[in-house]
Protein backbone atom coordinates (compact mmCIF):
# COMPACT_ATOMS: atom_id res chain seq x y z
CA UNK A 1 0.00 0.00 0.00
CA UNK A 2 2.59 2.56 1.07
CA UNK A 3 1.97 6.25 0.57
CA UNK A 4 0.57 5.75 -2.89
CA UNK A 5 -3.01 5.50 -1.77
CA UNK A 6 -4.36 7.08 1.40
CA UNK A 7 -7.45 5.70 3.14
CA UNK A 8 -9.37 7.62 5.76
CA UNK A 9 -12.74 7.74 7.52
CA UNK A 10 -15.33 10.43 8.25
CA UNK A 11 -14.08 10.53 11.87
CA UNK A 12 -10.54 11.25 10.73
CA UNK A 13 -11.94 13.88 8.40
CA UNK A 14 -13.78 15.53 11.30
CA UNK A 15 -10.68 15.47 13.48
CA UNK A 16 -8.78 17.19 10.69
CA UNK A 17 -11.51 19.77 10.06
CA UNK A 18 -11.79 20.52 13.80
CA UNK A 19 -8.32 22.11 13.62
CA UNK A 20 -10.13 25.05 11.95
CA UNK A 21 -7.02 26.32 10.23
CA UNK A 22 -9.13 28.35 7.81
CA UNK A 23 -12.77 29.02 6.91
CA UNK A 24 -14.34 28.20 3.56
CA UNK A 25 -17.68 28.27 1.78
CA UNK A 26 -18.45 26.16 -1.26
CA UNK A 27 -20.71 26.67 -4.29
CA UNK A 28 -21.80 23.87 -6.63
CA UNK A 29 -20.94 21.77 -3.59
CA UNK A 30 -22.40 18.52 -4.99
CA UNK A 31 -22.10 15.60 -2.62
CA UNK A 32 -19.06 17.23 -0.99
CA UNK A 33 -15.95 16.07 -2.87
CA UNK A 34 -14.23 19.43 -2.56
CA UNK A 35 -15.39 19.72 1.07
CA UNK A 36 -13.60 16.45 1.87
CA UNK A 37 -10.43 18.00 0.46
CA UNK A 38 -10.78 21.24 2.41
CA UNK A 39 -11.55 19.35 5.62
CA UNK A 40 -8.48 17.13 5.12
CA UNK A 41 -6.46 20.35 4.89
CA UNK A 42 -8.00 21.61 8.15
CA UNK A 43 -10.80 23.73 6.70
CA UNK A 44 -13.95 24.75 8.56
CA UNK A 45 -17.08 24.77 6.35
CA UNK A 46 -19.27 27.78 7.08
CA UNK A 47 -21.80 27.43 4.26
CA UNK A 48 -22.53 25.45 1.07
CA UNK A 49 -24.78 26.00 -1.92
CA UNK A 50 -25.94 23.35 -4.38
CA UNK A 51 -29.10 23.26 -6.46
CA UNK A 52 -29.80 19.53 -6.73
CA UNK A 53 -31.71 18.24 -3.73
CA UNK A 54 -30.29 14.71 -4.18
CA UNK A 55 -26.75 16.12 -3.85
CA UNK A 56 -27.67 18.23 -0.80
CA UNK A 57 -29.16 15.09 0.81
CA UNK A 58 -25.83 13.30 0.36
CA UNK A 59 -23.88 16.30 1.69
CA UNK A 60 -26.01 16.60 4.84
CA UNK A 61 -25.98 12.83 5.40
CA UNK A 62 -22.21 13.17 5.91
CA UNK A 63 -22.12 16.60 7.58
CA UNK A 64 -25.49 17.20 9.25
CA UNK A 65 -26.24 20.76 10.21
CA UNK A 66 -24.00 22.47 7.64
CA UNK A 67 -25.56 25.89 6.90
CA UNK A 68 -26.74 25.64 3.31
CA UNK A 69 -29.06 26.87 0.62
CA UNK A 70 -30.44 24.28 -1.77
CA UNK A 71 -31.25 26.33 -4.85
CA UNK A 72 -29.93 28.24 -7.84
CA UNK A 73 -26.80 30.30 -7.13
CA UNK A 74 -28.44 33.16 -9.04
CA UNK A 75 -30.79 33.63 -6.08
CA UNK A 76 -28.01 33.56 -3.47
CA UNK A 77 -26.41 36.78 -2.23
CA UNK A 78 -23.29 37.50 -0.23
CA UNK A 79 -25.45 39.49 2.20
CA UNK A 80 -27.66 36.43 2.85
CA UNK A 81 -24.62 34.18 3.41
CA UNK A 82 -23.11 36.72 5.82
CA UNK A 83 -26.40 36.87 7.73
CA UNK A 84 -26.50 33.06 7.95
CA UNK A 85 -22.85 32.63 8.99
CA UNK A 86 -22.01 35.75 10.96
CA UNK A 87 -19.05 36.35 8.63
CA UNK A 88 -18.24 40.00 7.87
CA UNK A 89 -17.01 41.48 4.61
CA UNK A 90 -13.37 40.51 4.05
CA UNK A 91 -13.30 37.88 6.81
CA UNK A 92 -13.80 34.65 4.87
CA UNK A 93 -10.60 32.77 3.99
CA UNK A 94 -11.66 30.74 0.92
CA UNK A 95 -14.63 31.02 -1.42
CA UNK A 96 -14.74 27.81 -3.45
CA UNK A 97 -16.72 26.56 -6.42
CA UNK A 98 -16.72 24.20 -9.39
CA UNK A 99 -19.20 25.78 -11.77
CA UNK A 100 -20.57 23.28 -14.29
CA UNK A 101 -19.14 23.95 -17.73
CA UNK A 102 -20.50 21.30 -20.11
CA UNK A 103 -19.51 23.30 -23.23
CA UNK A 104 -15.82 22.97 -22.30
CA UNK A 105 -15.82 19.32 -21.51
CA UNK A 106 -13.05 17.44 -23.33
CA UNK A 107 -15.62 14.98 -24.57
CA UNK A 108 -18.84 16.11 -26.14
CA UNK A 109 -19.66 18.71 -28.72
CA UNK A 110 -17.22 21.38 -27.56
CA UNK A 111 -18.27 24.83 -28.62
CA UNK A 112 -21.39 23.74 -30.53
CA UNK A 113 -23.70 24.26 -27.60
CA UNK A 114 -22.66 27.77 -26.71
CA UNK A 115 -25.33 30.26 -25.65
CA UNK A 116 -28.11 27.78 -26.32
CA UNK A 117 -30.65 26.88 -23.72
CA UNK A 118 -30.00 23.29 -22.80
CA UNK A 119 -31.07 20.58 -20.46
CA UNK A 120 -28.45 20.04 -17.81
CA UNK A 121 -28.83 18.17 -14.54
CA UNK A 122 -32.48 17.63 -15.45
CA UNK A 123 -33.34 21.32 -15.63
CA UNK A 124 -33.45 23.87 -18.43
CA UNK A 125 -30.42 26.09 -18.14
CA UNK A 126 -29.68 29.19 -20.16
CA UNK A 127 -25.97 29.85 -20.60
CA UNK A 128 -24.90 27.34 -18.03
CA UNK A 129 -21.27 28.19 -18.80
CA UNK A 130 -21.66 31.62 -17.25
CA UNK A 131 -22.26 30.59 -13.65
CA UNK A 132 -18.67 31.52 -12.79
CA UNK A 133 -19.87 35.12 -12.93
CA UNK A 134 -22.36 34.39 -10.16
CA UNK A 135 -19.39 33.36 -8.00
CA UNK A 136 -17.60 36.56 -8.96
CA UNK A 137 -20.70 38.59 -8.00
CA UNK A 138 -20.85 36.94 -4.55
CA UNK A 139 -17.07 37.23 -4.09
CA UNK A 140 -17.38 40.94 -4.81
CA UNK A 141 -19.92 41.24 -1.98
CA UNK A 142 -18.00 39.09 0.53
CA UNK A 143 -14.40 39.86 -0.44
CA UNK A 144 -12.88 36.52 0.65
CA UNK A 145 -9.09 36.41 0.97
CA UNK A 146 -8.80 33.65 -1.65
CA UNK A 147 -11.11 32.33 -4.38
CA UNK A 148 -10.59 28.83 -5.77
CA UNK A 149 -12.41 27.75 -8.89
CA UNK A 150 -12.08 24.19 -10.24
CA UNK A 151 -13.07 23.29 -13.78
CA UNK A 152 -12.58 20.89 -16.66
CA UNK A 153 -9.29 20.98 -18.53
CA UNK A 154 -11.19 21.90 -21.73
CA UNK A 155 -11.42 25.44 -20.41
CA UNK A 156 -7.72 25.91 -21.23
CA UNK A 157 -8.07 24.70 -24.83
CA UNK A 158 -7.89 27.10 -27.75
CA UNK A 159 -11.61 27.31 -28.35
CA UNK A 160 -12.34 28.27 -24.74
CA UNK A 161 -9.21 30.29 -24.00
CA UNK A 162 -10.98 33.61 -24.52
CA UNK A 163 -13.61 32.62 -22.03
CA UNK A 164 -10.98 31.67 -19.43
CA UNK A 165 -9.12 34.95 -19.99
CA UNK A 166 -12.35 36.84 -19.46
CA UNK A 167 -12.89 35.02 -16.18
CA UNK A 168 -9.41 35.96 -14.99
CA UNK A 169 -9.90 39.59 -16.05
CA UNK A 170 -13.18 39.74 -14.16
CA UNK A 171 -11.69 38.24 -10.98
CA UNK A 172 -8.94 40.86 -11.26
CA UNK A 173 -11.50 43.62 -11.79
CA UNK A 174 -12.90 43.04 -8.27
CA UNK A 175 -9.48 43.37 -6.65
CA UNK A 176 -7.76 40.00 -7.01
CA UNK A 177 -4.60 38.66 -8.66
CA UNK A 178 -5.41 35.48 -10.58
CA UNK A 179 -3.50 32.49 -11.87
CA UNK A 180 -4.49 29.06 -13.16
CA UNK A 181 -2.92 25.68 -13.77
CA UNK A 182 -3.97 22.26 -15.02
CA UNK A 183 -3.22 19.62 -12.39
CA UNK A 184 -3.42 15.85 -12.82
CA UNK A 185 -4.93 13.83 -9.97
CA UNK A 186 -2.41 11.07 -10.47
CA UNK A 187 0.29 13.35 -9.00
CA UNK A 188 -1.76 13.91 -5.86
CA UNK A 189 -2.62 10.41 -4.71
CA UNK A 190 -5.73 10.02 -6.92
CA UNK A 191 -5.73 6.73 -8.89
CA UNK A 192 -7.12 8.55 -11.95
CA UNK A 193 -5.68 10.39 -14.92
CA UNK A 194 -7.95 13.23 -13.87
CA UNK A 195 -6.89 16.59 -15.29
CA UNK A 196 -8.58 19.70 -13.96
CA UNK A 197 -7.85 23.40 -14.17
CA UNK A 198 -7.63 25.24 -10.86
CA UNK A 199 -8.08 29.01 -10.96
CA UNK A 200 -6.72 30.74 -7.85
CA UNK A 201 -7.37 34.38 -7.05
CA UNK A 202 -5.84 36.16 -4.05
CA UNK A 203 -7.07 39.52 -2.79
CA UNK A 204 -4.50 42.18 -3.64
CA UNK A 205 -4.11 43.56 -0.10
CA UNK A 206 -3.50 40.01 1.18
CA UNK A 207 -0.62 39.54 -1.28
CA UNK A 208 0.75 42.92 -0.21
CA UNK A 209 0.47 41.96 3.43
CA UNK A 210 2.43 38.71 3.07
CA UNK A 211 4.93 40.44 0.77
CA UNK A 212 4.25 38.25 -2.25
CA UNK A 213 4.84 39.99 -5.59
CA UNK A 214 2.17 39.21 -8.18
CA UNK A 215 4.76 37.55 -10.43
CA UNK A 216 5.14 34.79 -7.84
CA UNK A 217 1.47 33.94 -7.59
CA UNK A 218 1.85 30.85 -9.78
CA UNK A 219 4.04 29.36 -7.04
CA UNK A 220 0.87 28.85 -4.98
CA UNK A 221 0.08 25.55 -6.69
CA UNK A 222 1.14 22.33 -4.98
CA UNK A 223 4.00 20.62 -6.77
CA UNK A 224 2.60 17.10 -6.89
CA UNK A 225 4.58 15.62 -4.06
CA UNK A 226 3.56 12.03 -4.76
CA UNK A 227 6.54 10.22 -6.16
CA UNK A 228 4.58 7.07 -6.95
CA UNK A 229 1.43 7.09 -9.03
CA UNK A 230 -1.43 5.18 -7.41
CA UNK A 231 -3.08 2.39 -9.40
CA UNK A 232 -6.53 0.80 -9.49
CA UNK A 233 -4.99 -2.16 -7.63
CA UNK A 234 -3.84 0.15 -4.79
CA UNK A 235 -7.31 1.64 -4.52
CA UNK A 236 -9.66 -1.32 -4.91
CA UNK A 237 -7.62 -4.52 -5.07
CA UNK A 238 -8.73 -5.63 -1.60
CA UNK A 239 -12.43 -5.23 -2.48
CA UNK A 240 -12.29 -8.49 -4.41
CA UNK A 241 -12.80 -10.10 -0.99
CA UNK A 242 -15.40 -7.64 0.29
CA UNK A 243 -18.88 -9.16 0.67
CA UNK A 244 -20.89 -5.95 0.55
CA UNK A 245 -19.03 -4.96 -2.60
CA UNK A 246 -19.62 -8.37 -4.19
CA UNK A 247 -23.37 -8.00 -3.77
CA UNK A 248 -23.43 -4.71 -5.68
CA UNK A 249 -20.92 -6.08 -8.21
CA UNK A 250 -23.28 -8.97 -8.93
CA UNK A 251 -26.18 -6.55 -9.36
CA UNK A 252 -24.09 -4.50 -11.83
CA UNK A 253 -23.03 -7.62 -13.77
CA UNK A 254 -26.69 -8.59 -14.09
CA UNK A 255 -27.81 -5.14 -15.27
CA UNK A 256 -24.90 -5.12 -17.73
CA UNK A 257 -26.30 -8.23 -19.42
CA UNK A 258 -29.34 -6.17 -20.45
CA UNK A 259 -27.16 -3.54 -22.13
CA UNK A 260 -26.66 -3.28 -25.90
CA UNK A 261 -22.95 -3.15 -25.17
CA UNK A 262 -22.84 -6.47 -23.40
CA UNK A 263 -22.03 -8.61 -26.41
CA UNK A 264 -18.95 -6.46 -27.09
CA UNK A 265 -17.93 -6.17 -23.47
CA UNK A 266 -17.75 -9.86 -22.83
CA UNK A 267 -15.26 -10.15 -25.69
CA UNK A 268 -12.90 -7.67 -24.06
CA UNK A 269 -10.02 -9.55 -22.45
CA UNK A 270 -10.18 -9.76 -18.66
CA UNK A 271 -7.14 -8.57 -16.71
CA UNK A 272 -5.67 -6.91 -19.80
CA UNK A 273 -1.95 -6.05 -19.94
CA UNK A 274 -2.83 -2.64 -21.36
CA UNK A 275 -5.98 -0.56 -21.73
CA UNK A 276 -8.51 -2.46 -23.84
CA UNK A 277 -11.28 -0.44 -25.43
CA UNK A 278 -14.30 -1.55 -27.41
CA UNK A 279 -13.08 0.47 -30.38
CA UNK A 280 -9.69 -1.15 -30.24
CA UNK A 281 -8.10 -3.02 -33.10
CA UNK A 282 -6.24 -5.18 -30.63
CA UNK A 283 -9.56 -6.50 -29.45
CA UNK A 284 -10.78 -6.68 -33.03
CA UNK A 285 -12.49 -3.92 -35.01
CA UNK A 286 -15.95 -4.77 -33.72
CA UNK A 287 -17.78 -2.47 -36.01
CA UNK A 288 -16.56 -4.26 -39.12
CA UNK A 289 -17.69 -7.56 -37.64
CA UNK A 290 -21.13 -6.11 -36.94
CA UNK A 291 -21.38 -4.92 -40.54
CA UNK A 292 -20.30 -8.25 -41.96
CA UNK A 293 -22.85 -10.00 -39.77
CA UNK A 294 -25.62 -7.58 -40.71
CA UNK A 295 -24.87 -7.73 -44.44
CA UNK A 296 -25.07 -11.48 -44.32
CA UNK A 297 -28.59 -11.30 -42.90
CA UNK A 298 -29.63 -8.34 -45.03
CA UNK A 299 -30.22 -6.15 -41.99
CA UNK A 300 -29.85 -2.38 -41.93
CA UNK A 301 -26.33 -1.28 -41.08
CA UNK A 302 -26.08 0.56 -37.77
CA UNK A 303 -24.35 3.87 -37.44
CA UNK A 304 -20.79 3.56 -36.18
CA UNK A 305 -21.22 4.00 -32.43
CA UNK A 306 -18.24 5.94 -31.21
CA UNK A 307 -19.88 6.08 -27.78
CA UNK A 308 -18.86 2.43 -27.40
CA UNK A 309 -15.24 3.37 -27.99
CA UNK A 310 -15.07 5.20 -24.70
CA UNK A 311 -15.79 1.92 -22.94
CA UNK A 312 -12.45 0.84 -21.62
CA UNK A 313 -11.07 -1.81 -19.37
CA UNK A 314 -8.05 -0.39 -17.58
CA UNK A 315 -5.57 -2.93 -16.16
CA UNK A 316 -5.04 -3.29 -12.42
CA UNK A 317 -1.54 -1.81 -12.55
CA UNK A 318 -2.63 1.53 -14.08
CA UNK A 319 -4.66 4.51 -12.91
CA UNK A 320 -8.27 4.78 -14.04
CA UNK A 321 -9.43 7.13 -16.76
CA UNK A 322 -11.26 10.21 -15.46
CA UNK A 323 -14.46 9.13 -13.76
CA UNK A 324 -17.41 11.18 -14.98
CA UNK A 325 -21.10 11.57 -14.19
CA UNK A 326 -22.14 9.87 -17.43
CA UNK A 327 -19.34 7.32 -17.45
CA UNK A 328 -20.27 5.96 -14.05
CA UNK A 329 -23.84 5.10 -15.12
CA UNK A 330 -24.64 1.40 -15.20
CA UNK A 331 -26.09 1.51 -18.71
CA UNK A 332 -23.31 3.49 -20.41
CA UNK A 333 -20.54 1.24 -19.19
CA UNK A 334 -17.60 3.55 -19.85
CA UNK A 335 -15.35 2.57 -16.93
CA UNK A 336 -15.08 -1.20 -16.88
CA UNK A 337 -13.78 -3.30 -14.04
CA UNK A 338 -10.45 -4.94 -14.88
CA UNK A 339 -11.67 -8.49 -14.43
CA UNK A 340 -15.48 -8.38 -14.55
CA UNK A 341 -18.07 -7.38 -17.15
CA UNK A 342 -19.42 -4.35 -15.31
CA UNK A 343 -18.81 -0.76 -14.29
CA UNK A 344 -17.32 0.14 -10.90
CA UNK A 345 -19.44 -0.26 -7.77
CA UNK A 346 -20.13 2.72 -5.47
CA UNK A 347 -17.48 1.43 -3.07
CA UNK A 348 -14.91 1.14 -5.87
CA UNK A 349 -15.95 4.52 -7.25
CA UNK A 350 -15.50 6.14 -3.84
CA UNK A 351 -11.99 4.71 -3.54
CA UNK A 352 -11.00 5.75 -7.07
CA UNK A 353 -12.27 9.26 -6.28
CA UNK A 354 -10.42 9.26 -2.87
CA UNK A 355 -13.55 9.69 -0.73
CA UNK A 356 -13.69 8.54 2.90
CA UNK A 357 -14.13 4.80 3.41
CA UNK A 358 -17.48 5.23 5.14
CA UNK A 359 -18.73 8.14 3.04
CA UNK A 360 -22.51 7.90 2.77
CA UNK A 361 -24.27 8.18 -0.59
CA UNK A 362 -28.01 8.68 -0.99
CA UNK A 363 -30.47 8.03 -3.82
CA UNK A 364 -30.70 5.26 -6.43
CA UNK A 365 -27.65 3.30 -7.56
CA UNK A 366 -27.30 5.49 -10.66
CA UNK A 367 -27.70 8.68 -8.60
CA UNK A 368 -25.00 7.48 -6.22
CA UNK A 369 -22.65 6.67 -9.09
CA UNK A 370 -23.39 10.01 -10.82
CA UNK A 371 -22.70 11.82 -7.54
CA UNK A 372 -19.21 10.28 -7.40
CA UNK A 373 -18.42 11.06 -11.05
CA UNK A 374 -19.32 14.75 -10.63
CA UNK A 375 -17.04 15.33 -7.67
CA UNK A 376 -13.83 17.20 -7.25
CA UNK A 377 -11.35 14.50 -6.20
CA UNK A 378 -10.78 15.19 -2.47
CA UNK A 379 -7.04 14.47 -2.50
CA UNK A 380 -6.48 16.96 -5.33
CA UNK A 381 -8.33 19.63 -3.38
CA UNK A 382 -6.49 18.73 -0.16
CA UNK A 383 -3.10 19.46 -1.73
CA UNK A 384 -4.31 22.68 -3.36
CA UNK A 385 -5.87 23.90 -0.09
CA UNK A 386 -2.81 22.97 2.00
CA UNK A 387 -0.57 24.84 -0.38
CA UNK A 388 -2.78 27.96 -0.21
CA UNK A 389 -2.95 27.69 3.56
CA UNK A 390 0.82 27.37 4.01
CA UNK A 391 1.80 30.02 1.47
CA UNK A 392 -0.97 32.60 1.94
CA UNK A 393 -3.41 32.18 4.81
CA UNK A 394 -1.05 31.07 7.57
CA UNK A 395 1.45 33.91 7.01
CA UNK A 396 -1.46 36.34 6.66
CA UNK A 397 -3.11 35.22 9.91
CA UNK A 398 0.22 35.27 11.76
CA UNK A 399 0.82 38.81 10.61
CA UNK A 400 -2.67 40.05 11.40
CA UNK A 401 -3.35 37.76 14.32
CA UNK A 402 -6.91 37.75 13.06
CA UNK A 403 -7.96 34.15 13.55
CA UNK A 404 -11.70 34.59 13.71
Amino acid sequence: MGMRYYRYTLDELKESSDRKRFTYISFFAGGGGSSCGYKLAGGDARFVNEFQQVAVDTYLENWPGTPHICGDIKNVTGKKIMEMTGLKVGELDILDGSPPCPPFSMSGTKQKGWNKEKMAYGMKQQNIEDLTWEMIRIADEMKPRVIICENVKGLTMDYAKQHLDRMCTDFEAIGYTTTYKVLNGIHFGVPQKRQRVFIISVRNDVLEDIGMPWMLISSLFPDGAMNEEPTIEDAIGDLRLDNENSIEAYELCESMKKSAKYKWLKRLPKNPKKVASVGDDVVGPWYDKVIAHRKKWGKSIPERKSSFYQSRRVPWHQASHTLSEQGMQTSLAVHLHASEDRVFTTKEGKRIMTLPEDYKLTGTLNEKLARIGLMVAPMMMKYVAESIYEKVLEPYHEKNNSKT
